[in-house]
């Protein structure tokens, strides 16, 4: 048998050509033509998102850092200026929703989990405007597990809710190496099996054929998923007799044999090169014997091409992987009219991500003690690497998390988000180095498939255009009417910013639509619309299109299995537990005293405010028509109120705690001081919520914040007031990310009797390295004991990523 070496030595962007007869070499180049195009219409985002820590509690702030790239080499971002983040609850419910403005892919926000939120998992989407033209399996997930210390007792309360049911039964898939079985040719097929919860379940059988006799035997190895080698003989057909772990039997039919036809096989157990063998069986061969045929090598953006002819059964080559880009590569056979026959994946290791070392001043360090941290990052060649990082600091103790489980910056952004389907244990193909994990990985290849692009749409053109547009910025939109409810075209529309600022000027299109794009501003804003028809005068009906965020889809992303042990969680809760009880206790960290804050303006009653536009100009205007009637009024604000938890306050009665000064807000009702549940929901006209310093007009009672809540007028009807010729509006702005707070033991005017029992130390979300690829920081110890354990994540501006872990000690 004649064999074939094609060492692929150069790696050109996207064509190399090797001996093409002239007329494959025109449908080649035509394909890599229709590639490039695909490619250059087509630039993916993806986002990525680092967490403080694995596990909350409801009352905790979930804090992340959010990194966002574009192309396959995964720079930092200059597509997308804004980045949608949603909570979405066990109801499969958006419950917040925050937009974050982008500056070169970066930005960081948090989500204040109310004290009533019930217990579970919850997910945290991500996604940009642009991402939305692949649809959701491009938007990131992340699955965060929050408990709750109410009524805890441990452990008989941490009794979980069983993993709901996707399917009736437990389920196996067959894939055979390069996407067929050819009768006559040796093969490998690699299986997956999934339980009836939607996670790996351990899976064993034989394979039959349609005599019923026994031709082979499998078990799997790694997460429900193994292969066997399976010869297919001409004329038959075969099937695999499957026994589950949960005792469960089936049977499943394999793809049934091809009479002629080539096989692809791709071993890709050396770190330097990836072998590739085609083998064609007796029938194909004397049928296109001296023919030639394509591999198309897809990797990082770029393709490069090798022709042969098939002047043997088997053809062999070998690809030097340290040509290939890190991540998940394509090889695809093409026939000699350049149709896609046969494709295997193949993940590349080329270990060229950022060096990250961390280094402490000390080993071993005493409570509340000031740790000192310096970073040095360096790239592949070990020069200094400039980037952009985030970091956090953990009691592990207190929430340790499986190294396997764990959801890095690599593991997604180099296996998962180009991968269909939910991957379970993401991190152990890069913390396992062994053998036994790579062969693993090479599995999870051959089963899960390629997301990025299918050969068929490409050639035939037939991906959709694109839908959506990149948002450079935050819009404001709506509809202008006349007062008989018809659309007027070309109405003027100014926009109007209500505490000062630049008026903007619109014109409404053949709808009667008006938009106000690539606008910039925080939090809740508030402006006025105003709009005049054709003769100037403002005799027209103005709706605001409520920017709402993107649905749920059913099933979508869904992770139904905790990335938490019971056992962890519920000592997490029990810590929690202690923390909330020494903050009744004593208060919080700072202790209770306050510096004093001097106002010269004098304390004025608040009056009847008008909806939208606060007189004071409140951080978050919440509507009666928003608010949920029934049930006391500090339970339906609950997860409401940004930046807001409700406490117990004796007896039935619940105060609101500012989250970010964590004690009690001044509440006024209709101008007067009051219980928060002695308005009827259905009596709230507004809900203003102000915080420091725009709360200090309240003089020292606004100290920490104010809700002043505005009753109806015994006169107004529950339903919306028409609004003619000028609207007020308060959209939601860009997010502004809370600083999290670190307490400084050096100095002496902040108390210590409060035990110190954070599990999160440290959370900085922007670290940037300097010229020499180097940044320091520090913190103060917490009082937990152990094992503290620092995670470094993040990039660098040729789009190489890193990340490193260090552990340090605390007596």
């Amino acid at each position: 048998m004649k064999k074939q070496v094609f060492a692929i030595l150069g790696f050109i962007l996207l064509l190399q050509t090797v001996a093409y007869p002239q007329n494959n070499g025109n449908e080649i180049k035509n394909t890599i033509s229709k590639l490039k195009t695909f490619l250059t219409d087509h630039i993916t985002e993806k986002a990525y998102l680092q967490f403080d820590k694995p596990c909350y509690a409801a009352g905790d702030t979930v804090y992340f850092k959010a990194y966002v790239t574009m192309g396959e080499r995964h720079e930092l971002s200059i597509i997308s200026n804004v980045l949608h983040v949603d909570l979405i609850n066990t109801n499969n419910k958006v419950d917040q929703s925050i937009k974050l403005q982008l500056d070169s892919g970066l930005a960081w926000g948090d989500f204040a989990l109310p004290d009533s939120l019930p217990k579970g998992n919850y997910r945290v989407r991500a996604y940009t405007q642009w991402m939305k033209n692949e649809g959701e399996t491009a938007f990131f997930y992340k699955t965060i597990e929050v408990g709750s210390i109410a009524n805890l007792k441990i452990p008989e309360s941490m009794v979980r809710k069983s993993s709901p049911t996707l399917s009736g039964k437990a389920d196996a898939q067959f894939f055979p190496e390069g996407g067929s079985l050819v009768a006559g040719i040796r093969s490998k097929v690699a299986f997956k099996a999934i339980g009836t919860n939607g996670s790996a379940i351990n899976v064993k059988g034989v394979v039959v054929d349609n005599a019923e006799k026994e031709v082979t035997s499998f078990a799997s190895v790694h997460l429900g998923m193994g292969y066997f080698y399976l010869n297919p003989e001409e004329g038959k057909t075969y099937k695999a007799k499957l026994s589950y772990a949960d005792g469960t039997q089936t049977v499943i039919d394999l793809p049934a044999p091809d009479a002629k036809g080539l096989v692809l096989r791709v071993n890709n157990d050396s770190i330097p090169k990836a072998s590739v063998r085609i083998m064609a069986n007796n029938a194909y061969y004397l049928e296109n014997k001296g023919k030639a045929y394509t591999v198309v090598i897809y990797s990082g953006g770029t393709a490069t091409t090798v022709t042969c002819k098939l002047d043997s059964p088997m053809i062999t080559m070998d690809i030097l992987k340290r040509r290939l880009h890190t991540g998940i590569a394509t090889v695809t056979l093409f026939s000699p009219d350049a149709q896609p026959l046969c494709e295997r994946l193949l993940f590349v290791q080329n270990y060229d991500k950022v060096s990250l070392g961390i280094n402490s001043d000390k080993i071993t360090y005493a409570r509340r003690e000031k740790v000192n941290i310096k970073l040095n990052a360096l790239n592949r060649a070990g020069n200094a690497a400039a980037g952009h990082f985030s970091m956090s600091v953990t009691d592990e103790s207190k929430v340790p998390e499986d190294e396997w489980n764990e959801n890095t910056i690599i593991s997604n952004l180099l296996l998962t988000s180009d991968l269909k389907g939910y991957v379970e244990q993401p991190n152990y193909y890069f913390a396992d180095t062994s053998a036994a994990a790579r062969k693993n990985l090479d599995v999870l290849m051959l089963t899960q498939g390629y997301r990025r692009f299918e050969w068929k749409k490409v050639l035939d053109s037939t991906y959709p255009p694109i839908a959506y547009q990149a948002e450079k910025g935050l819009e404001i939109s709506g509809m202008v009417k006349n007062l008989s409810d018809k659309t007027i075209a070309g109405s003027a529309i100014t926009l109007l910013p209500v505490k000062g600022g630049p008026m903007l000027s619109s014109v409404t299109d053949a709808k009667g639509i008006f938009h106000f794009t690539n606008l910039a501003f925080m939090d809740t804003t508030h402006f006025a619309l105003s709009a005049v028809n054709a003769k100037g005068k403002n005799s027209t009906k103005i709706t605001y299109f409520n920017d709402k965020p993107e649905p749920v889809v059913a099933g979508s992303q869904l992770q139904v299995t905790s990335m938490v042990s019971d056992t962890t969680m519920a000592a997490y809760l029990e810590n929690s537990k202690m923390e909330r009880d020494e903050f009744a206790k004593y208060g919080d960290i700072k202790g209770k005293m306050l510096k004093e804050v001097k106002i010269k303006a004098p304390k004025e009653p608040a009056q009847r405010s008008q909806s939208y536009i606060a007189e004071f100009a409140a951080d978050q205007v919440i509507h009666g028509k928003d608010i949920l009637y029934g049930g006391p009024l500090s339970v339906r604000l609950t997860g409401l109120v940004h930046h807001v938890h409700f406490v117990p306050s004796g007896g039935n009665s619940l105060i609101p705690i500012n989250n970010i000064t964590m004690l009690p807000m001044e509440i006024l009702i209709d101008g007067e001081p009051g219980k928060i549940d002695d308005v009827s929901t259905d009596a709230v006209e507004t809900v203003e919520v102000l915080q420091p310093p725009n709360s200090y007009v309240y003089g020292q009672d606004g100290l920490n914040g104010v809700l002043v809540i505005t009753t109806k007028p015994r006169t107004l009807a529950s339903q919306d007031i028409p609004s003619i010729g000028v609207l007020p509006i308060a959209p939601m702005g860009f997010y502004r990310a809370r600083e999290f707070y670190s307490p400084k033991y050096d100095n002496t005017s902040w108390t210590i009797k409060r035990q110190d029992l954070r599990s999160t130390i440290f959370w900085k979300p922007e670290i940037k390295t300097d010229k020499d690829g180097n940044a320091s920081f520090e913190y103060f110890n917490a009082d937990g004991t152990g094992t503290y354990k620092i995670i470094i994540e993040g990039i660098d501006d040729k789009g190489n990523l890193g990340r490193q872990v260090y552990r340090y000690k605390v007596e």
